[in-house]
Order: structure tokens, then C-alpha cells, then sequence
């Protein structure tokens, strides 16, 4: 009896390796994923190395740079993205693969930085030009951002999606609050640096760009001797017969892109006007506006970073449905606008600028000054961490989740990319748009323009609720391998 049990142990102990085994093989490659979370995180981090020190860079190597040239320089970066993003996430689906194409952008990226690096060494009256196609080359190589969220989708399972993507949309939080604090490594390093060969100084402007050209290649080498793409759900699919695999829901489809689009517009709109927002309302000087647009911006990446953290290792996709949370987060952004609208019968009004100060509003600039009713630092800031802290991470994982089932078990890369594209559309226009508003009609303007697209992305929710589901198909066997479990 002893050797009988002892047998029948060592027999359920092979039957659970085995088991273990096959869901290894045909499961979620969860090493890969990581790995995709770590590009994610370089990405994110880089982007926010360079936000505080571009333009103060700029005016140490041509001190008569405009400020039009810096929108520009800051806009290229977001068309290199709406250029790419598509284009290589449609290259991704032709050759069946994302390494090739993640590769590119990592040399993209690389190339783009390394030039950013060499700045001073161009002719003062170059510098702008060569700067924006420095962060157009860099905004290129950042279209990666659609390739990782597309294997996230591809190769993991339903049950796994919204973990997975989780881990990529966590390593660009990660990367973005994480990305200052690199910056201020090299802040010892002063605008003047220190000689590392008779004819190169590292200091705080260019030793960013060397970081990440290191963190770049860290990507690639990664991506080349650690990454190994396993699709082993999607072909699970394509064995069968995918002929009758109806094409994506155009409306679901749409409706997805349009809220990214809105969702990236008023997110870049805050960006901003933040600092000028704060120094009207509050009365802060250009100091206090910044410590507090950092303070507020480190306290909902912190949020984030802790949510993303949640859902990474607990099972929440039952608590947060994916509709219902796009819907009440898109409520959740409105309520940040309505919440800090100047509205009438608010107490009391703005203060005046007067003699030059940077606190308040400058009468002498602006007509719409007077009678402006200023809003609470104690309804605005946390209401910020609020959006951009709970938000942004739950819309990331719930949106990106229900797109990448609308698309259904299909080849992702130019969807994705499209999805994308439309966020890098966002990030560009909004600074140009909310501006110009601000400029000539005060703040009431971009914030009454936010409301406006946000009311209509909720009402296009409810209209076509029952459209934004999973793709289903009329192939039986299709459907009991894909959508089962749903």
C-alpha cells in the first residue's frame, strides 16, 4: 500500500509538471511581456528626461531661438509618431512579426538622441533645425509604443489581456515619473559640464541624450538576445479555419480611436497650460508654479505606478468592466473641467498683475482679465492627482483591453498603430489649439472646448454600448477556442 501511494504521488506529481509544461507552451509568454514592459519603461523614460531642460537648452546655444521654434521642435515629436505608427505596425503584420520592426524604432531612437547629443557643435543659427529633426528621428523610433501593446494583445491569452498589457502601459508610467529623476542626476554637472575629451563636455543639457542612447541600446540588445515572440494563443486560432473571421466592428472600432484621440487632447491640454493656468488662478509666481506642477505630476505617477502595481498582481478585470470604467472615467475627466471652470458666481476674482509681477493676470495683455473669477488650488490639485493618477492608468488598461478584443484574434500591428496615431494626433494639435483659445479668450475657452469633446465621446459610449463588445464569430469552432470564456 506504501508503494502503491508512494507511486500514485510521483504520478500526480508528473501529471501536474506536465500540465505545468503545456500551459507554458501554449499560455502567455510571460518573459517576453516583461520584456515589453522594460522597452515601455525606456520609452517613457526618455521622453521625460529631456521635457525640463529642451527649451532652456535651446537658448544657451542660440540665444535668439523663439518660442515658435520650440512648438515646433516639440510638435515634430509627435508626427514622427503619427508617421510610424501605422507604417510599422502595418510592416509588423505583413513579416508576421514585432522584433524586426521594434529593432527599427530602437535604431530610430538611438540615431535621434545621438544627434540631439552633438548639438553644440552645429552653428548657432542651425541648432533649432537640427533639434527638431533630432526629436522627429526620436518620435519615429517612439511608434514602438503600438508594436508592444499589439504582442501584449497577440500573444497572451483573454484571461491574461488586461495583466499583460498592465505591464506595458506600467513600464511607461514607470518611465515618466522615473524620467525627471535621471534628469536630475546631471544636474551636478552643471550648464557647463566637465571635459571628457579635449573637445567634448558632458553637462545637464547633452548628458541626457548619451543616458538614453544607453538605455536605447540596453533596448535593442535586449530585444535581440532575450526576446522571443510566442504567439502560441493566435496560432491556436489560425490552425482552425479563420476564413469566416467577420472583419473588426468599424463603429467599435472608431469609437475606440476617437476616445483615445479625446483622451490624449485634454491630458496634453492640462500639460500645457498648467504652469500658466496656476500662476493666474493661484497667483504663483513662475517658481511655485513649478514646484507645483512637478509636485502634482510625481504624486499621480505615484498613484499610477501603485494602480498599475494592483492590477499586475491581482485579478481586478472583474471589478473594473472595461465599458463601464472607459465611461466613468471619461465622467471623471469631465467632472476636472467643470470642477475648475471659472464659472460667474464663484466668490471671488483673480488678482491683477501689477508692475510687471509674474503672479496673476496680465491686464495690460490680456482684456479678458477683468472680472475673471479665480478657482481653488484645493479643488484643482487634487482633482489632477485624481484624473491623471486613477484615470489615466484604469482608461489605459480598459480601452487598450476592449480594443485589442474588438480587433478580435487577428494580426494587430495597424490597428494598433492606428490607435496610437490618433493619441500622438491629440498630443500635437492640443498645445497649438489650446494656446491660441487661452491667449484670446482666457481659460473658459480650451476648458469649455474640453467639456465639449468629452461630452460627446461619453454620449457616443451610451449611443453604442452594446456595439463595444469582443469580436464574436459565426465559426463555432473559432469562437469556442477565442471568446469562451466570455
Amino acid at each position: 500500500m506504501v508503494e502503491e501511494h508512494h507511486q500514485f504521488e510521483e504520478d500526480s506529481k508528473a501529471n501536474v509538471e506536465l500540465k505545468t509544461k503545456e500551459a507554458a507552451r501554449s499560455g502567455t509568454p510571460w518573459t517576453s511581456i516583461y520584456l515589453a514592459g522594460g522597452c515601455a519603461f525606456i520609452q517613457g523614460a526618455q521622453f521625460d528626461m529631456f521635457s525640463s531642460s529642451m527649451w532652456p537648452y535651446l537658448k544657451k546655444l542660440n540665444p535668439e531661438a523663439m518660442e515658435t521654434e520650440f512648438g515646433h521642435i516639440t510638435a515634430l515629436y509627435s508626427f514622427g509618431q503619427c508617421i510610424i505608427s501605422p507604417a510599422f505596425g502595418y510592416w509588423s503584420n505583413r513579416i508576421e512579426q514585432v522584433r524586426l520592426p521594434l529593432l527599427a524604432c530602437f535604431v530610430f531612437m538611438m540615431a535621434g538622441n545621438f544627434l540631439y547629443f552633438l548639438l553644440e557643435f552645429f552653428a548657432r543659427s542651425n541648432v533649432a533645425y537640427v533639434m527638431m529633426v533630432a526629436r522627429f528621428i526620436v518620435g519615429c523610433g517612439s511608434g514602438n509604443m503600438a508594436l508592444l501593446s499589439a504582442y501584449a494583445a497577440m500573444s497572451s491569452s483573454k484571461q491574461d489581456r488586461a495583466r499583460a498589457i498592465a505591464f506595458v502601459n506600467g513600464g511607461v508610467a514607470i518611465g515618466t515619473v522615473v524620467g525627471p529623476g535621471f534628469q536630475l542626476l546631471f544636474t551636478c554637472l552643471g550648464p557647463e559640464g566637465v571635459h571628457v575629451l579635449p573637445f567634448l563636455r558632458l553637462n545637464i543639457y547633452n548628458t541626457p541624450a548619451l543616458f538614453a542612447t544607453l538605455l536605447n541600446i540596453t533596448g535593442f540588445l535586449a530585444i535581440s538576445f532575450m526576446f522571443q515572440e510566442n504567439y502560441d494563443v493566435l496560432n491556436s486560432v489560425e490552425k482552425k479555419d479563420t476564413k469566416e473571421l467577420p472583419p473588426p466592428r468599424l463603429i467599435a472600432v472608431l469609437v475606440c480611436v476617437s476616445t483615445r484621440f479625446v483622451q490624449v487632447f485634454v491630458s496634453a491640454t492640462i500639460g500645457t497650460l498648467e504652469s500658466a493656468f496656476s500662476m493666474l488662478m493661484f497667483s504663483f509666481n513662475k517658481e511655485e508654479a513649478v514646484t507645483a506642477y512637478s509636485s502634482s505630476d510625481l504624486a499621480a505617477g505615484l498613484v499610477s505606478i501603485g494602480l498599475y502595481f494592483v492590477f499586475i498582481f491581482f485579478d481586478l478585470k472583474k471589478w473594473v468592466p472595461k465599458r463601464i470604467s472607459t465611461v466613468l472615467v471619461m465622467c471623471l475627466y469631465a467632472c476636472l473641467f467643470l470642477f475648475t471652470f471659472p464659472w460667474s458666481f464663484l466668490p471671488s476674482n483673480v488678482e491683477i498683475s501689477v508692475n510687471g509681477s509674474d503672479r496673476g493676470c496680465v491686464a495690460e495683455r490680456f482684456s479678458w482679465c477683468t472680472g475673471l473669477k479665480a478657482v481653488s488650488p484645493f479643488v484643482y490639485y487634487p482633482m489632477i492627482v485624481l484624473v491623471f493618477g486613477v484615470g489615466d492608468s484604469i482608461i489605459g488598461i480598459a480601452l487598450t483591453t476592449l480594443y485589442s478584443e474588438v480587433i478580435g484574434p487577428r494580426r494587430q500591428g495597424t490597428l494598433q498603430g492606428v490607435l496610437q496615431m490618433s493619441g500622438s494626433i491629440g498630443s500635437m494639435l492640443a498645445p497649438l489649439i489650446s494656446s491660441s483659445l487661452y491667449t484670446g479668450f482666457g481659460p473658459q475657452a480650451p476648458w469649455s472646448l474640453a467639456i465639449a469633446e468629452i461630452s460627446i465621446e461619453i454620449a457616443l459610449w451610451l449611443v453604442f454600448h452594446k456595439k463595444m463588445v469582443p469580436l464574436r464569430t459565426e465559426n463555432m469552432s473559432v469562437k469556442s477556442t477565442v471568446i469562451k470564456e466570455s
